[in-house]
């Protein structure tokens, strides 16, 4: 069996196409020597000629056609290869995996992932909503849209911006008593294993341990048991300003609560078409809407 390569193809399909060596020579940026050297050893190779010389014009002959369609085929076989994997444009396809938390996706993560979809139709996305860390390592997802101080070292991606925390209640709270200072309020925390972020961080320093009322493993959960009257909740500015049934305590903060948002993936998937159109998309929405997550109206 021959051992052919596509660069003899490519050198044949071409000068089948350009008629003169000296064009073959220029399109495939190389000298008229090569073109002949490349040519007549692809042909000494196959024991027979491909193309008729006369002169510097060459003429395929009909043994080369086999030879020619083969290498048609190749090249827009490779051309549509190129295509898809070269990462811009609705050619990108296949599935892909996402992980964020619930108040994120809700606060405008949701509305970026259904404009990903109409830019990008051929993706199948598949988010996963959760406040466990999932392991891009083990594919558990690909990308991740994340709030972090500082991720782990084995991911990759950028800190887009910050992510702002805000002191929410019912407005039936409020309205019950006047309070005097922040350890006069009942508050609503998070669970123990989420004691280092910035919110509980914070909470662990200026709100006594028995005046914390509720706690849960969900932002979600603790602005729904803050909808209840059960007292103040720290929580993302993004998700909390969209609570109609909560407002904002100003005043009772003097400090900024927040955290880094994070595009991240890790080091194997980064150069995967269909990721880095994903975590280009996304972070140019989050860098376009960095008011959301800094709480500004």
């Amino acid at each position: 069996m021959l051992n052919w390569n596509w660069d003899d193809l490519r050198f044949v399909a071409v000068l089948a196409e350009a008629g003169t060596i000296a064009e073959a020579a220029r399109r495939l940026n190389v000298n008229r020597t090569t073109v002949l050297r490349r040519i007549t050893a692809f042909e000494d190779k196959l024991s027979y000629r491909l193309f008729a010389r006369d002169g510097w014009g060459l003429e395929p002959l009909p043994e080369a056609q086999p030879i020619l369609e083969a290498a048609r085929e190749i090249g827009d076989a490779l051309t549509a290869i190129q295509r898809k994997t070269s990462g811009s444009g609705q050619d990108v396809s296949g599935d892909l995996t996402m992980t964020t938390t619930d108040s994120i996706f809700l606060a405008h993560i949701g509305e970026v992932v259904s404009r990903f979809q109409t830019a990008y139709p051929k993706i199948n996305l598949h988010v996963s909503v959760t406040t466990s860390h999932l392991n891009l390592g083990q594919r558990e997802a690909e990308v991740a849209v994340r709030p972090s101080r500082a991720p782990p070292e084995h991911l990759v991606g950028r800190r887009v911006c910050d992510l702002h925390f805000g002191a929410y209640a019912s407005r039936a709270y409020l309205n019950h008593d006047s309070f005097r200072s922040l350890a006069d309020h009942d508050w609503i925390g998070m669970t123990a294993h989420f004691k280092s972020a910035p919110t509980e961080v914070w909470m662990a320093e200026h709100v006594p341990r028995e005046k914390v009322r509720f706690r849960a493993d969900s932002f979600i959960a603790i602005a729904e048991a803050a909808r209840w009257g059960r007292g103040i909740a720290l929580l993302p500015c993004a998700y909390g300003n969209r609570q109609p049934d909560l407002e904002r305590v100003e005043n009772l903060i003097d400090v900024d609560i927040m955290t880094g948002l994070w595009v991240l993936t890790h080091p194997d998937f980064r150069s995967s078409p269909r990721v880095r159109v994903l975590m280009d998309f996304v972070t140019a929405e989050l860098a376009s809407s960095k008011h959301v997550y800094l709480g500004e109206s």
